[in-house]
């Protein structure tokens, strides 16, 4: 029995090997993230890459056309270039369905008043604005004009609602009344 041997110095202790585990799960993370960056660097195309007008609404349903149309808002300079003008409201890309039927449209400010902005009578009244309780809409029918479910209806108004921002006229309704 040895109780003290100098002459031999042994490992104290088992040394533990590296396993390349760790080094395996730094790299795995890197590759995650560095892909996660490069696929979410693409960009997005929003209106078909065409410019944004002031107060353009998306793309609405209606009753008789389940495909979408199209509500654009135009607006005018008053003739002293200092204010802005609903000028009109077109609706495009009807379905041959709508054909024949009224469709009736509200704009509302950002808070969800409905707005007055079509002269219903007068000395020249917008064809097409009625009156009700609350503000004022405008509707009309869908002509038969164009094939492949291209109809347009387009109102055209007096200066009568004042586009002060872009919450003046945020939302545009259309509804199918016949």
């Amino acid at each position: 029995m040895e109780i003290l041997k100098f002459d031999e110095s042994g490992a104290s202790s088992p040394s533990r090997k590296r396993s390349g585990r760790g080094a395996i799960l730094v790299t795995f993370v890197a590759l995650v993230f560095g892909a996660g960056t490069a696929l979410a660097s693409g960009t997005l195309a929003i209106n078909d890459n065409a410019g944004i007008e002031l107060a353009q609404g998306v793309t609405q349903t209606v009753q008789c056309d389940d495909d979408g149309v199209k509500i654009s808002m135009n607006s005018s300079l008053s003739a002293d270039a200092s204010k802005f003008f609903l000028q009109g409201i077109s609706v495009s890309k009807i379905h041959d369905r709508c054909i024949g039927k009224t469709i009736r449209l509200k704009v509302y400010d950002n808070t969800g008043m409905q707005q007055v902005f079509c002269t219903p009578s007068g000395m020249t009244p917008d064809t097409g604005c009625v009156t009700d309780l609350i503000g004022t809409y405008v509707e009309g029918i869908v002509p038969d004009g164009l094939v492949n479910d291209e109809n347009e209806l387009a109102f055209a108004f007096s200066q009568t609602l004042e586009i002060a921002s872009s919450s003046t006229a945020k939302n545009v309704t259309i509804e199918t009344i016949s």
